[in-house]
């Protein structure tokens, strides 16, 4: 096997084509920083029946080189994927690699019988990862210049992201996980402490309702998330309580108070120590002498029909909106538009956009 070791991450995996099946979106961005910043080119299916239809429609070869596979997903799971990917005789010799949270033996033999070739396991190990994507798949940096060239992204100030010491977070293998993007990795830890804070209700909610797969499926996912951002209390009372759930266990409703109360704990002191590194900045004509409105204007310009036509390269004119309008907006508006992009959500990001610029509308053109 070949390994990675010492080796740089813009050229490991140069120009590999990956189909990455991920229904989580915390999971598929965490993947995708990890991977595109080995060199890498990734695609997303959000579930296994979507990554049936990728692959499998028309007669060519399809344009993957590899496909990494959750196998718990809402819609089609990826056992059942894989049989059909398995049944078209032309797909044979592509490499589908599960992402599991299990390292059990039975696990790993129900995806071999499916079709699968291998496994990593979850939370994400980059070098793991790494060395079973170049175990199945070589690299070939002129992919990079051909029709599935990865997007370049703003690196600007990326060293100057402020990231505090928080409870209950490893920072430093949360950070590894997402390639050392520091914005990103910010982002994703506010972004699960917003989406994920009522999860016990919601766990609640479905057991009541007798739905006992969808309380295991949320613990499961929180779990998954959790693991992949560096949460690992968090990490450790939803893998008990997800397998208490799955068995029908007695103790869930003491289980479900216990996580209940450790993600309380880590939503706050995530919110509390990120809002004293970003606090709220007063927008005034005072905090930018040097402000221009005409490139402003340009760049928000640019922007606002890079998102209605929902094209990837309104990650790279963010950063011109933001050159343009730090100091005359709040933080916590720049980083929310960042955050609308980085999740594809193109609508609310032009929402996001349109205050900014009438903030910017609003002030004085100094040259």
């Amino acid at each position: 096997m070949r390994s990675v070791a010492g080796t740089a991450p813009s050229q490991a995996a140069a120009g590999i084509r990956i189909l990455l099946v991920e229904d989580n979106e915390v999971n598929q961005q965490v993947a995708t920083e990890l991977l595109e910043s080995a060199g890498a080119i990734v695609r997303i299916a959000n579930h296994g029946g979507e990554a049936v239809g990728m692959l499998t429609k028309g007669d060519e070869p399809p344009p993957f080189d590899v496909v990494f596979m959750d196998l718990q997903m809402p819609e089609m799971d990826g056992y059942t994927a894989t049989k059909l990917i398995r049944a078209q005789s032309r797909l044979d010799g592509l490499p589908i690699i599960a992402m599991t949270a299990h390292a059990l033996v039975e696990e790993r033999q129900k995806c071999l019988d499916a079709g699968m070739c291998d496994h990593v396991t979850k939370p994400i190990d980059p070098d793991a990862l790494l060395a079973v994507l170049l175990r199945w798949a070589t690299p070939h940096p002129e992919a990079l210049a051909a029709e599935f060239r990865t997007e370049i992204r703003p690196t600007a100030a990326v060293d100057e992201i402020a990231l505090p010491e928080i409870e209950g977070v490893d920072l430093e293998g949360g950070l590894k996980r997402v390639a050392g993007n520091k914005r990103l990795y910010r982002d994703l830890l506010l972004q699960f402490a917003a989406k994920q804070a009522d999860a016990p209700a919601q766990i609640s909610k479905a057991i009541e309702s007798g739905d006992q797969k969808l309380a295991e499926r949320i613990a499961h996912t929180i779990k998954g998330v959790a693991g992949n951002i560096g949460l690992g209390q968090v990490f450790a009372t939803a893998g008990t309580l997800e397998k208490a759930i799955r068995h029908g266990d007695a103790a869930v409703a003491a289980l479900l108070e216990e996580f209940a109360k450790v993600l309380s704990r880590q939503v706050q002191a995530i919110r509390q120590a990120i809002q004293v590194v970003i606090p709220e900045q007063p927008a005034s004509s005072e905090s930018r002498a040097d402000f221009n409105a005409e490139a402003a204007s340009s760049a928000t310009a640019r922007l606002r029909v890079l998102l209605e036509f929902c094209d990837g390269n309104a990650t790279e004119a963010f950063s011109a909106v933001q050159k343009s309008l730090t100091g005359i907006v709040a933080i916590s508006q720049l980083d929310a538009l960042y955050t609308a992009i980085n999740e594809f959500d193109f609508e609310t990001a032009l929402i996001k956009l349109e205050e900014l610029a009438e903030r910017a509308a609003e002030m004085p053109a100094r040259g």
